[in-house]
């Protein structure tokens, strides 16, 4: 699909504004894998937390695909930072989805804002993937609930006030909590050093008796599987716009790289085919993946079911960042293993997306599943 002249514009603009503001803060991003509220303000100012919601909440009356958009420009120039409206995108559409007025009105407006900071609380030791492995419970308690359980790479938790915790409630089924985290009984440990995107600072996030007062329950105790779904599809969209921006910034790199480099006097962009044909391999597997990504988003947008194609949209877009980063090294040669170049940052990066916010394998049978069903009817 081609973007309409306004995105098009809009999408220079984040990126040059990100180039500009948001570049120099790469290092503490990567190397020192510290949250950053000088990245965070940058975000605010460019007002993007606001920009897939309604005007009548404190939004910009957006859409999705432009959220999309503005992350995958984001990505080109830190994946990191791109991570950093996404989470607190996903709590509030999710309470603005499930919630009641009083919950909306009381958290989504700062959410739109991005006031600070919130953390979508899932992943679970021994769960990965699997939402029916949860093993945090909730028990029902007066006019509350009680919370006792641990969760695992929780980035933002923190810095959050609050965050969604999944937990398990009576009969099997799975709730969402809204959980302030000066609550007793809320702690989180040590964050991760990973091979890439720790400026989030993803922390264990343990669950001591935390008391929930009953009217920060999202919708019904029960509905919990349904909010997390719906997250964790917008989730996935995002994670692959980041993606494509990855693997963006290295057909950029790589590109330059080929004109600039020289082979008696001529650059080797133009004078090998080798290099011509890992260039246009990029581009079109780049082109490919953007425009599943961008197709996803417009789904959203139209409020339609896209499990399938969030899941496709993962897997092609994760595929793309490896292979793309894979192949910028090999134009550049030995200079893409150094630091000169971010060409060995985006390759970390392509890689932790095939691993992490969403592995591959559960995007592949995610689909798959999708394709017996319709091939069984």
């Amino acid at each position: 699909m081609m973007l309409t002249p306004e995105l098009l514009e809009f999408r220079g603009m984040v990126r040059a504004r990100a180039a500009e503001r948001i570049a120099p803060w790469v290092d503490v991003l990567d190397r020192e894998q510290r949250y950053s509220p000088e990245v965070w303000a940058e975000l605010r100012a460019l007002e993007l937390f606001g920009l897939p919601f309604p005007a009548s909440i404190g939004g910009s009356d957006g859409s999705f695909l432009a959220f999309t958009v503005a992350t995958e420009a984001l990505a080109s120039v830190s994946a990191s930072a791109a991570l950093y409206p996404g989470t607190t995108v996903q709590v509030a559409g999710t309470i603005l989805r499930l919630g009641t007025p009083a919950q909306i009105e009381r958290w989504v407006p700062a959410m739109v804002r991005g006031d600070s900071p919130v953390a979508w609380a899932f992943t679970e030791p021994q769960t990965g993937s699997d939402p029916k492995q949860l093993a945090t419970t909730a028990v029902p308690d007066g006019d509350g609930w009680r919370l006792h359980g641990q969760k695992l790479f929780i980035s933002y938790a923190r810095q959050a006030n609050v965050a969604v915790v999944f937990a398990r409630t009576p009969g099997g089924s799975v709730g969402a909590f809204i959980v302030e985290t000066d609550t007793p009984g809320w702690s989180t440990g040590t964050p991760f050093e990973l091979l890439a995107l720790g400026g989030g600072e993803p922390v264990p996030i343990f669950l001591d008796d935390v008391f929930v007062p009953g009217d920060q329950l999202i919708g019904a105790p029960d509905q919990g599987f349904q909010a997390m779904i719906a997250g964790e599809a917008q989730g996935k969209i995002r994670a692959a716009a980041i993606c494509v921006g990855i693997a963006q910034r290295a057909i950029d790199e790589a590109a330059a790289y080929a004109l600039g480099r020289t082979h008696r006097g001529e650059p080797i962009a133009k004078k090998f085919p080798t290099i011509q044909g890992l260039l246009g391999e990029m581009e079109a597997t780049t082109l490919g993946a953007r425009t599943l990504v961008h197709h996803a988003a417009e789904l959203i947008d139209g409020g339609q079911d896209v499990a399938r194609e969030a899941a496709a949209a993962r897997l092609v877009a994760g595929r793309a960042a490896r292979e793309v980063t894979n192949a910028a090294m090999q134009v550049c040669g030995a200079y893409g293993l150094t630091r000169e170049l971010p060409l060995e940052r985006l390759y970390r990066e392509g890689k932790f997306f095939e691993v992490a916010q969403g592995v591959a394998e559960i995007q592949r049978a995610i689909v798959a599943r999708h394709v017996i069903a319709d091939h069984s009817t």
